[in-house]
C-alpha cells in the first residue's frame, strides 16, 4: 500500500488495495472503508469488493450517532466499537434488518484517526457468522485504520501541495514585476526576467552590484535603506512610489514593495524586493489624487504580501504532518522490511523537501557548507535512486565511467546530490524515450591546486543554442512545470564548493554539464 502511495496512486486504487490485501490475509473477512463527508458530515463509501450494492446503497450518506450501527457509532465516539451478533445488538436495531438480509451478522468497526485528532471514516471487519475478535483482530483492525488514515491524509497532503505550486509558479513566472533578491548590503545576488525587461541590463551585469544603480535619486536609496532594508526595524510591506532609471538614462515612476529576508530564528540573511512600473497607470489615471492611486495600490500589494507569508507558513505546517505520520509508522513497521524501507525512504524524500524549502526562504543569502569526507560517486548514486519513484515505468539507465579515479574529498553531500538530482530531472524530463545518462569523471589541475571534472551527458535532444546562455539563470525554465531555479540553485552549490558547472558543446547530440570542484580544503 505504501508503494501505491509512492507511485502516485489515487485514494480509491490505494484503499480498494487495503480492502483486497484484508481480506486476502484474513480468511472469511469482509472489509470495508467509509469517508466521512466533512461538509455535511455524512458518511460516504469508500472502498469494498464483497459488500452486496443494495448495502452499500443503504451504509452511504449515513450521518453517524450514538447508535447507528459500527460505523456511525464508531465516528460519533471516536472509538473502536465491536459487535459480535447483529442480530441482537442494539446499535443495530434500525439498520440490521438490511444486514442481515447482506448475511452479515458480525461487524467490528475502528475510526481512523487522523495526527490531529480528527475522525476520517472507518475501517470495519464483517463476518457472516457471529463472530468475537481475538487480540490479533484487534491488532489487524488497529493497523488496517491506521494505514488507511496514512493514505487519505497523504493524498489531501498533496492536492495542498498541488495548489500551493500552482499558487507560487503564478506568482514567480506570471508577474511582469521585476524582483530583486540582495545579501545585507544590498549587493544584487537574483535577478526576475522582468527586471531585465524593466530595466533594460543584462543579468550579468546586475549581479554584484548595489541596487543603488537601478534608483534615479541617490537619496531614494538611502531612504529605502533606513526605512525598508535595515535589519534592525521591522518589516514593511506598504509600497512606495520612487523614480527609477533604466540603463538607457530613462527615468520612470514604480512602486517597490520588499523588506528584509529572515531565517527560522529571525535572524537577517538578505533583502527582497519587488519593483512595479506603474507609468501607464499613472497616465489612465492622471486625474485622479495621488492619495487615492496610493490607496488602491496599497491595498492590493498589501494582500499579496500576506498572501506569500501565508503559502510558506502552510508549506512547513504540511511537512510537519508528514514528518509526524513517518514517526508513527516507525513503531509500526519492522526493522528489515519491504514496507520500513520504503518508509525511510519517504522519510528522506520529506527531510529532502525540508531542506529545499529552507533554501528557498535563504535563497538571498550566503550557502553554509556542512562539509564531510565521502565519496562524490555515493552523492550521484543516492540522487538517482531517490528518484526511482519519479522515474516510473520511464526506462532510464545511468552509466558510470570512473575507473581509477579518486572520488572521496570533503564537501558538502545533500547540497551535491541535489546537483545531480536536477540533472538527472532534466534529462529524464527532456528524453522521450529510453533515458541514457553517462556519468565520467577525471582528475584534473586547475591553477595549480587539484581538482575533479565530472561530466555527466544524457541522449536527449540537447539544449538549444540560444538558450544555453540561459540555463543558469533564475526563473527561467522550458518545462510545463517548474519554478525555473533548480538549475540556478545547483550553480550557487557548485559555486560555493570553489567549483564551476558549464554546458559543454555542441549540444544537440544530448545535453552535457561539466562539473569542476577543487579536492583540496582550505
Amino acid at each position: 500500500m505504501l508503494k501505491r502511495l509512492a507511485q502516485g496512486a489515487s485514494l480509491d486504487e490505494v484503499l480498494h488495495t487495503l480492502v483486497e490485501v484484508a481480506e486476502e490475509s484474513r480468511p472469511g473477512l469482509i472489509a470495508s472503508v467509509l469517508l466521512l463527508d466533512t461538509e455535511s458530515g455524512r458518511l460516504r463509501n469508500g472502498a469494498s469488493r464483497q459488500l452486496p450494492q443494495f448495502y452499500c446503497d443503504a451504509v452511504d450518506g449515513v450521518m453517524p450517532g450514538p447508535q447507528v450501527g459500527s460505523c456511525g457509532t464508531a465516528v460519533y465516539t471516536g472509538k473502536r466499537v465491536i459487535v459480535e451478533d447483529i442480530s441482537t445488538n442494539p446499535l443495530w436495531e434500525q439498520t440490521k434488518e438490511v444486514a442481515l438480509k447482506a448475511s452479515l451478522r458480525a461487524c467490528w468497526s475502528e475510526p481512523i484517526v487522523g495526527t490531529g485528532g480528527e475522525v476520517l471514516g472507518t475501517f470495519a471487519m464483517y463476518y457472516r457468522e457471529p463472530r468475537a475478535p481475538d487480540a490479533s483482530d484487534i491488532n489487524f483492525v488497529a493497523s488496517s485504520a491506521n494505514l488507511a488514515a496514512l493514505a487519505i491524509q497523504r493524498l489531501r497532503y498533496q492536492q495542498e501541495v498541488e495548489h500551493e505550486r500552482a499558487v507560487l509558479k503564478a506568482i514567480v513566472l506570471g508577474t511582469p514585476d521585476a524582483l530583486l533578491l540582495a545579501n545585507l548590503d544590498r549587493e544584487i545576488t537574483h535577478t526576475s526576467a522582468g527586471a531585465c525587461r524593466m530595466f533594460g541590463y543584462e543579468e550579468h551585469e546586475l549581479v554584484g552590484k548595489l541596487t543603488s544603480i537601478l534608483y534615479a535619486d541617490q537619496a531614494d536609496f538611502e531612504h529605502q535603506g533606513q526605512e525598508r532594508f535595515c535589519p534592525d526595524r521591522a518589516s514593511k510591506w506598504q509600497p512606495s512610489e520612487i523614480t527609477w532609471r533604466r540603463k538607457s538614462g530613462e527615468t520612470f515612476p514604480g512602486e517597490i514593495i520588499g523588506a528584509v529576508v529572515r531565517d527560522d530564528d529571525g535572524s537577517p540573511i538578505g533583502t527582497m524586493g519587488m519593483i512595479r512600473d506603474v507609468s501607464e497607470r499613472k497616465a489612465a489615471e492622471a486625474k485622479l489624487t495621488e492619495s487615492q492611486n496610493r490607496l488602491v495600490q496599497a491595498e492590493r500589494l498589501a494582500a499579496m504580501g500576506q498572501m506569500v507569508s501565508a503559502i510558506a507558513h502552510e508549506s512547513r505546517n504540511a511537512l510537519q504532518r508528514i514528518q509526524v505520520s513517518v514517526e508513527m509508522l516507525r513503531y509500526e513497521l519492522k526493522e528489515g522490511t519491504e514496507a520500513r524501507s520504503d518508509l525511510e525512504r519517504i522519510s528522506r524524500a520529506e527531510q529532502d523537501l525540508v531542506h529545499l524549502h529552507d533554501e528557498l526562504r535563504s535563497f538571498a543569502g550566503p550557502i553554509r557548507l556542512s562539509l564531510s569526507t565521502g565519496s562524490l560517486a555515493d552523492a550521484w548514486r543516492e540522487a538517482w535512486s531517490n528518484l526511482h519513484v519519479s522515474r516510473g515505468d520511464h526506462e532510464s539507465v545511468l552509466t558510470e565511467i570512473v575507473d581509477d579515479v579518486e572520488l572521496t574529498f570533503q564537501f558538502d553531500a545533500f547540497r551535491m546530490q541535489q546537483v545531480f538530482r536536477n540533472l538527472f530531472e532534466n534529462s529524464l524530463a527532456a528524453c522521450e524515450g529510453p533515458t541514457r545518462i553517462l556519468i565520467t569523471a577525471r582528475q584534473a589541475m586547475i591553477s595549480g591546486e587539484p581538482a575533479l571534472q565530472i561530466s555527466v551527458r544524457d541522449n536527449g535532444p540537447g539544449i538549444q543554442p540560444e538558450l544555453v546562455d540561459r540555463v543558469f539563470e533564475a526563473f527561467h525554465t522550458t518545462k510545463a512545470k517548474g519554478t525555473g531555479l533548480g538549475m540556478a540553485i545547483a550553480k550557487r552549490f557548485v559555486t560555493a564548493h570553489r567549483g564551476s558547472i558549464e554546458v559543454v558543446y555542441p549540444t544537440q547530440t544530448g545535453a552535457e554539464f561539466l562539473i569542476t570542484l577543487l579536492t583540496k580544503t582550505e
